[in-house]
């Protein structure tokens, strides 16, 4: 994991990519409220992206340097230390799921889309997005200032 690919950046990156696909999917459980036995379809990323940070904060994660034909190994001992290493494949392999919502029925034509609570949904999943958004562009314009020596 180097400074541009840092666990933050993945998470955020990768909640944003959750987050989008949820959007698609609500997008599409109001274009089909009118469809006869339509089931609504909601998207989980966040039980998977979590036990990938959970698993990432245990793992060891070492750096190897040559030098002088001796490897130096950095090992996080504690949850609160910095991995320094590989990026993490555990949250890059991570694919926000898309699922039917079973056992779910609304009205008598068996649609179980409910325009109210997908609003509701919208409107929250839009507020994450923007949120993770402005994190995303302050965590550039940090390194960026950096980069330049804040000029």
């Amino acid at each position: 994991m180097d400074l541009i690919t840092s666990l933050t950046s993945q998470v955020m990156n990768k909640a944003m990519d959750g987050l989008s696909r949820r959007h698609q999917a609500i997008s599409s459980n109001l274009a089909n409220v009118e469809t006869p036995n339509y089931r609504r379809r909601d998207v989980n990323f966040e039980g998977a992206l979590d036990q990938a940070i959970r698993n990432s904060r245990h793992e060891q994660s070492s750096m190897r340097q040559a030098s002088n034909d001796q490897e130096l190994a950095l090992h996080t001992t504690r949850t609160g230390h910095i991995a320094i290493g590989q990026a993490d494949s555990s949250i890059e392999a991570i694919e926000p799921e898309v699922s039917e919502v079973k056992d779910q029925k609304y009205r008598t034509d068996g649609n179980s889309v409910d325009v109210e609570n997908e609003m509701a949904q919208l409107a929250k999943n839009t507020q994450r997005y923007v949120a993770l958004s402005n994190m995303q562009s302050r965590s550039l314009k940090s390194m960026r200032a950096v980069i330049t020596g804040g000029s």
